[in-house]
């Protein structure tokens, strides 16, 4: 019998299609490009991406390694105001202010030894991060000017790209107890974010820019974006997030387990087994608060029954019989169907042993001699 831990992908096929579409008619005529100055600036946030593992927490993860991260587009929605001849552009700034000391820019959280970094992917094909600077520094920028021949007089969006990224500070050992949710920054310190109306070529990228204080014309973008506590973990509806303790998982796993060679007569009734071979599945690099579980499933099933694990359907297999594993931890019969098993912790591993025998199921003519594999598929889960 063979227990085999499957990560099953599917996987898409793609078709492409040519078309070729000929359309004659009249070329419409291009407008003028018209600079202006970016008014009446407003922030939106609502396109951030779920949060993704990076890094697995186990016992053995290194001190800054980056656990979870997110995309999070910003967008600073503007108006179009006359220029008076001087071309403008619109400056995404950000910085960490002054308060709590940051170290590279990760500002602590609620959960000591997991920190907050940002960076910004700008559109010079630079990835800059926000640090704790005297003034913001200049992230992204772009013209302000509208096409006169479309209706794009009324105003436009600006985007910037930003990454969110939870780093372990610490030593896993040294993460609390329980269950760890980042769901706020901690301290002091403040993430500010500008939308800044400025001549062009007044700001370079990856430069500490003064916001100033002028307000002409009316309205012009001088807006600020701050972000304390809770709101800077939930840029674009992203928190909380659980961080999981695990365990180190290798994928494809397989466990073989050889249960002998028998004949019909070793099962005179109906419900006789083989003596048992006992095995037992591990992980090891386990974080101190991980809780694995593990399920089961029957790669040839779903089985009539969920406690008896199904042969291998072949014209060689044998027929009537089927396997059953028993957990050694609680002495009961492991099912098939969903059913999750904790595992005992020992050190920075984790371990349940099992044991598994043959059982007649059938009689008479249901019985057929033949090879006898089963294989449990088992998943580990950290709750």
């Amino acid at each position: 019998m063979n227990s085999i831990l499957n990560v099953r992908r599917s996987r898409s096929a793609i078709v492409c299609v040519g078309i070729w579409l000929f359309i004659c008619g009249v070329a419409a005529e291009a407008g003028t490009l018209v600079d202006s100055v970016a008014t009446s600036c407003t922030f939106s946030n609502g396109m951030g991406r779920p949060w993704s593992q990076v890094t697995p927490l186990t016992s053995n993860t290194p001190t800054g390694s980056v656990l979870w991260e997110r995309a999070v587009a910003l967008n600073a929605n503007y108006n179009f105001a006359p220029a008076a001849g001087i071309a403008h552009e619109l400056v995404s700034m950000g910085y960490w202010g002054p308060g709590t000391p940051l170290t590279d820019g990760i500002a602590p959280t609620n959960v000591d030894g997991i920190g907050l970094k940002i960076y910004v992917n700008s559109s010079d094909g630079q990835r800059r991060p926000l640090l704790q600077t005297p003034l913001p520094v200049a992230m992204e920028k772009e013209r302000v000017q509208y096409d006169s021949s479309a209706a794009q007089t009324r105003g436009s969006t600006m985007v910037t790209n930003y990454m969110q990224q939870l780093i372990l500070t610490v030593a896993p050992s040294q993460l609390p107890a329980g269950k760890l949710i980042v769901d706020r920054v901690a301290g002091s310190s403040r993430l500010a974010l500008y939308a800044v109306d400025l001549p062009r070529g007044k700001a370079a990228f990856g430069s500490s820019v003064e916001v100033p204080t002028d307000n002409i014309p009316i309205g012009i973008c001088r807006a600020p974006y701050l972000l304390m506590g809770p709101a800077a973990i939930n840029m674009g509806n992203g928190g909380p997030i659980e961080i999981p303790n695990t365990c180190d998982v290798q994928t494809y796993q397989t466990i073989p387990v050889q249960l002998g060679r028998m004949s019909l007569n070793d099962f005179p009734q109906v419900g006789a087994t083989s003596m048992p071979v006992h095995f037992a599945i591990e992980l090891s690099q386990c974080a101190a608060n991980a809780k694995p579980e593990i399920t089961f499933t029957d790669k040839y099933g779903p089985p009539a029954d969920p406690t008896i694990l199904t042969l291998e359907p072949s014209v060689t297999s044998a027929q009537g019989f089927g396997i059953v594993m028993i957990n050694e931890l609680t002495h009961q019969v492991v099912r098939y169907d969903g059913a999750a098993y904790p595992m005992k912790r020992a050190g920075d591993g984790a371990k349940i042993p099992l044991s598994a025998h043959y059982v007649r199921q059938g009689q008479g003519e249901a019985l057929k001699a033949g090879a006898a594999n089963g294989a449990a598929e088992f998943t580990f889960t950290f709750p």
